[in-house]
């Protein structure tokens, strides 16, 4: 075959469009979620295809622990018995399972309670080994109040031992205790993701030692469960945020954001602010207001916010 005969540059550039796709693309359709792309086959060809193929193998990793625990299973008993593949790695997508779930639906014959002791030991497994991970999405279904603490240790424990880390994504019902711990411990951060669900403490006033301690340049909301004080003071702990983008409250939540109180929490990145995305937000802070963010924006002034373009609205989900 003509394929075998091209050098490795071309063969590793072939390869590369297979092991592109990020965890946050991955597709949801239940036929695709394994933790291998399209080209787990490619190792299978030659030694010389496995030499080259192997790296971008495990270079993005879907780990379904609600959805395929038996595909996640395999992965780290892999891992565990190939130490060599965990350098590989620089993309990782956790998915915890729900508790609550239909155990019958899932593959593998472990109940809820043994399959969510068996997912949480073998992730911190997982964030250890894969040390050399730049971008993390932990998605969990922590639905109960004895689970709390299990998710803020897991995340606490992945950024801990990820110096490389980058992004990091918390998805669906991620319990983040000390958010502002998070942002200041994790010194190499630079991007940050809140999800649907994802439930955030209070959060105190920063010490002065916390304010301005975060080298994070991307905050991304999707929906909060705290008052305005708290994203006020969340926001005191990036040194110079670039991206901003907050969608609004979950559901049911009593507390909403006026536009005019999201640009003066905003204030201290006047300097550095390239774009803001929002969505649902009150003239009034009432839920009830009809006025629409538009209508808001005329008497907003933004001539402080030297790099800023102006405001995206964005579509609440």
């Amino acid at each position: 075959m003509a394929i075998l005969n091209l050098p490795d540059e071309l063969l590793l550039d072939i390869f590369g469009h297979l092991f592109t796709q990020p965890p946050s693309t991955i597709p949801s359709d239940p036929e695709t979620k394994r933790h291998r792309p399209d080209g787990a086959a490619l190792p299978k060809v030659s030694r010389r295809f496995h030499r080259l193929a192997t790296p971008g193998l495990y270079t993005h990793l879907d780990v379904n622990f609600n959805d395929s625990p038996s595909s996640a299973t395999q992965l780290h008993r892999t891992l565990s018995e190939h130490p060599s593949l965990r350098p590989y790695c620089r993309s990782l997508r956790l998915t915890l399972p729900d508790p609550d779930a239909d155990a019958a639906e899932r593959d593998g014959d472990m109940t809820n309670e043994e399959l969510s002791q068996a997912a949480t030991s073998m992730a911190t497994d997982i964030t250890t080994w894969l040390s050399n991970t730049r971008d993390l999405s932990i998605t969990g279904y922590f639905t109960r109040a004895e689970t709390h603490a299990a998710s803020w240790a897991l995340v606490q424990h992945a950024g801990r031992n990820m110096p490389q880390l980058e992004t990091l994504s918390l998805g669906k019902q991620v319990w983040v205790e000390r958010v502002c711990e998070l942002l200041s411990e994790f010194k190499q951060l630079r991007t940050l993701e809140i999800g649907l669900g994802c439930v955030v403490e209070d959060i105190i006033p920063p010490t002065p030692e916390l304010v301005g301690s975060s080298a994070v340049t991307s905050l991304s909301i999707d929906y909060l469960l705290a008052v305005p004080g708290n994203l006020d003071r969340l926001l005191l702990i990036p040194a110079a945020l670039e991206h901003f983008a907050f969608r609004g409250m979950a559901p049911g939540c009593y507390w909403s954001w006026p536009l005019a109180g999201m640009i003066e929490a905003l204030e201290p990145h006047r300097e550095s602010l390239r774009t803001f995305k929002i969505a649902s937000a009150r003239a009034s802070g009432n839920q009830r207001d009809p006025e629409t963010l538009e209508d808001q924006v005329q008497d907003i002034d933004l001539s402080g916010f030297v790099r800023l373009g102006g405001i995206e609205f964005l579509a609440a989900p």
